[in-house]
């Protein structure tokens, strides 16, 4: 009789410590890390436009953006380009749904830049029950006399963004390219975005170079 006490104890104490585990794995489940590495893979140069693009494979693989999602304003310094997508489509790099029922999307375009380049967009875009709610911009990868990009982590709870701007040419008083830097100017600025019922909401600011 004892055995079989010891037996339902051992059973008791073995369920009671599944649970946790169970609630980690399933807590897991339900985690994101989305960095640049997820995009960098699915991406070529192409100097006639100076900018990356989506490599062919993907690019057939683009949807067009619905007009909800046109219509949905972008958060984030843009630099003053209008971020169309120059096909009116986009790639979907990763989807997550959390807990609550929000739906996220990271997605990336290309839209036009300065004098026939073009500028890579990737962007987080938020809904519920197929509703677009937010937008964020987290990269514009373009070159025009200043190189432009991010670095970015976005997590279940928080974004955070990196801006790289980097100019390596020299110029006259008159502002005229007289040749290039040995050693580039560089400024990076540091953006936290908290997310809540899935809005971006920004949180902080910050020059870090």
């Amino acid at each position: 009789m004892k055995k079989y006490g010891l037996l339902s104890v051992f059973l008791l104490c073995l369920a009671a410590c599944s649970v946790p585990r169970q609630a980690e794995k399933a807590a897991s489940r339900n985690a994101i890390v989305w960095t640049n590495q997820l995009v960098e893979p699915l991406l070529v140069f192409d100097n006639s436009v100076i900018s990356y693009r989506l490599k062919p494979k993907y690019r057939r693989r683009a949807v067009p953006f619905s007009a909800a999602e046109k219509a949905l304003p972008l958060k984030g310094d843009t630099h003053n380009y209008d971020l169309n997508s120059l096909d009116g489509r986009y790639y979907t790099v990763a989807e997550h749904k959390d807990r609550n029922g929000y739906d996220y999307k990271l997605i990336v375009y290309n839209a036009g830049g300065d004098n026939d380049t073009e500028i890579l967009v990737t962007q987080l875009n938020s809904y519920k029950q197929g509703k677009p709610i937010d937008a964020l911009l987290l990269e514009l990868n373009f070159t025009f006399e200043i190189a432009y990009s991010s670095h970015y982590i976005v997590d279940n709870k928080s974004i955070r963004i990196d801006q790289y701007a980097i100019n390596g040419l020299q110029c006259s008083e008159d502002g005229d390219i007289i040749g290039t830097k040995e050693v580039p100017d560089s400024t990076v600025w540091r953006l936290v975005y908290h997310i809540k019922d899935g809005q971006f909401m920004p949180a902080s600011v910050q020059r870090i170079k």
